[in-house]
């Protein structure tokens, strides 16, 4: 592999890692403020697409146990996302 192309791919994995983190503290930020709910589309979009990011930088860096977390933390967003949970479950220690 060319030293050009990999530097390219690192400059462009890093630009993604510094977006995904962009949308990951929006989104906490705006959810500690009450602005948004952690059960939200935006909210669970902005951490699973910005876990991803995060992810794919990680991987990419071999950092495993930062790409496994962030591929967990993606994985719990976008299945919020597909499976909501009904107001019936909202606190099953009730």
């Amino acid at each position: 592999m060319c030293i050009m192309h990999v530097t390219r791919h690192m400059e462009l994995t890093m630009a993604g890692a510094y977006l995904g983190m962009l949308l990951v503290l929006a989104a906490f930020a705006l959810e500690t403020r009450a602005i948004i709910s952690s059960r939200s589309f935006a909210y669970l979009t902005s951490m699973g697409i910005g876990e991803v990011l995060l992810t794919v930088r990680a991987t990419v860096t071999g950092e495993w146990p930062f790409a496994v977390l962030g591929a967990i933390w993606a994985a719990f967003a976008f299945y919020s996302i597909l499976r909501p949970i009904r107001s019936s479950d909202e606190n099953p220690l009730d």
